[in-house]
């Protein structure tokens, strides 16, 4: 049996400023990096197999503060990657609301309607992520698997592991920083053990 760990990355600083991130690079804050370490010591009794990373800025030092004295190895992976938002990405979200109602009221509750020229579907995010899990959980067939990664890859996932719809993903809950989602393969069928996890945090370290 494959247990897949999914972290989302601590709070960076696009997060703070509330910017639309996609693939676009943003360092992580003080409080992010309290986050991370902080995860690190709750998981540092879990043996892990292995370590998959989205190559971005945030998501790397997050693995990297969490896994500090482990002997684990990060495998860097594309397919981990946010949500491609094009030239919505480094913008404030109260901005866009503005400039763009109509386009934002899609993108947050209609996912299955967006298709912005420039930005990945949801559907697109959620196919490359799953068929990656599907790979590791294939490759890895017990033992546990730490992932760190995105909110909104997050989201498509959790439909994933509900068979649900790329229309679900508006009620999906979005993960915290470095809130914890645990996965489960067996026989074949995916189930959810828990998910957003941050009961390491306290109210100040959110």
């Amino acid at each position: 049996m494959t247990k897949i760990y999914l972290v989302r990355h601590a709070q960076s600083t696009f997060n703070l400023e509330r910017r639309i991130q996609g693939q676009m690079e943003s360092e992580l804050t003080d409080k992010g990096r309290e986050q991370a370490s902080i995860l690190g010591k709750k998981l540092s009794d879990i043996k892990f197999s292995a370590l998959y990373v989205s190559p971005m800025k945030r998501t790397k030092e997050t693995a990297h503060l969490i896994t500090k004295g482990w002997e684990l190895e990060p495998i860097y992976c594309n397919e981990l990657k946010e949500i491609l938002m094009g030239d919505w990405q480094g913008i404030l979200v109260d901005e866009l609301k503005e400039r763009f109602p109509r386009e934002m009221e899609i993108f947050w509750h209609h996912p299955e309607l967006f298709n912005k020229e420039g930005c990945e579907t949801y559907l697109q995010v959620r196919n490359r992520a799953a068929k990656l899990l599907e790979q590791i959980a294939e490759k890895h067939r017990k033992g546990n698997i730490l992932v760190v990664t995105h909110g909104a890859l997050l989201k498509t996932l959790y439909t994933y592991f509900n068979y649900q719809t790329i229309h679900d993903i508006a009620n999906a809950p979005h993960p915290h920083s470095t809130g914890v989602c645990i996965v489960e393969k067996k026989n074949g069928v995916w189930n959810i053990h828990s998910w957003d996890d941050y009961s390491h945090l306290t109210e100040e370290q959110l």
